[in-house]
């Protein structure tokens, strides 16, 4: 009994102890309002200026703060954080975005430049910034548009049926068909997509590109951008010929069906790493339908990029 009422009494002792402790003014926190990305482009060597941004990673003097979702409030979508942070200071954020479309795996988007400006942080108060991002130079690094594909063009699509089995590839107008994709910055000359009908007597498709050689050596990422619209789920992979296995089938990603426009950010690096004595690869696109359903998609703005 005497055993309980000593550890009674110190556990109060501790109590107290604590309250003391943490007892008094705490830091305020200055806090910094980010509005959503604005990304712009050089059309003819970077193609549109589509994106799907939905993090800003913060770093402040150097040191990260962290990864912060932009989310819908009742006067607007942005992202708000409290900050430990007073005077001038260096802010550096970078534009994040989910890898193959996976809330789970957010990365800082290799190929986007970071934003970057002198900020005042003033206690108890917000401050706001809108970031905007590029491309890294194609001229003053090693990144690479290995493949470009927008559809606007009529001899420059580089998807092809794989047979006559399959359901066709054909490019689309937004003048005759209000599906297609087409750029709000230049609605005269960039509103041509890519379509594909299933159903009907054909209930599968499969498109791919032409054969992609001198990718990256091991470890470089190699990234494709797509917008896409579908009505099933579609499934990404890669064709890998080598001369040791032959022609090879590698499944990867599957994107949900959407009744809107959406962006993908899809990794390539690790089968192209595992695969690096590969002759050649070729990117495709599948899908299919049950016997009497019908079902379209769309493409538009597919760019293959990596950094050599």
């Amino acid at each position: 009994m005497k055993c309980l009422r000593y550890i009674f009494l110190f556990a109060i002792v501790v109590l107290l102890f604590s309250c003391k402790k943490f007892k008094g003014s705490q830091e305020i926190p200055a806090y910094l309002r980010i509005e959503p990305w604005t990304l712009t482009t050089n059309y003819e060597i970077e193609g549109a200026a589509t994106q799907a941004i939905t993090d800003a990673w913060v770093y402040v003097n150097g040191n990260l703060h962290g990864c912060f979702e932009f989310k819908n409030h009742d006067d607007g979508l942005y992202t708000m954080i409290p900050l430990l942070e007073k005077g001038e200071k260096t802010l550096q954020i970078y534009p994040g975005v989910k890898m193959n479309g996976i809330s789970s795996t957010r990365i800082q988007y290799p190929f986007y430049q970071p934003y970057k400006i002198k900020h005042t942080f003033v206690e108890g108060e917000m401050g706001s910034v809108s970031p905007s991002t590029k491309y890294y130079s194609v001229d003053s690094t090693n990144v690479h548009f290995k493949l470009m594909e927008d559809f606007e063009e009529i001899n420059n699509i580089k998807f092809y049926r794989i047979d006559t089995t399959y359901a066709p590839l054909e490019q689309i107008s937004h003048r005759t068909n209000p599906n297609a994709w087409m750029d709000p910055l230049d609605t005269i000359n960039h509103y041509r997509s890519g379509h594909i009908h299933v159903g009907d007597s054909l209930t599968r498709f499969c498109i791919a590109s032409g054969e992609l050689t001198n990718l990256p050596a091991v470890g470089n990422y190699v990234m494709m951008e797509v917008d896409y619209k579908c009505d099933r789920e579609m499934l990404i992979g890669m064709y890998i010929m080598s001369s040791q296995y032959g022609l090879q089938d590698k499944e990867l990603y599957y994107l949900k069906a959407t009744d809107t426009w959406k962006k993908a950010y899809i990794n390539f690096s690790p089968t192209v790493t595992d695969n690096y004595n590969a002759l050649y690869f070729k990117v495709y696109f599948r899908g299919h339908v049950s016997a009497g359903e019908t079902a379209d998609f769309y493409f538009d703005n597919i760019k293959l990029i990596y950094v050599e």
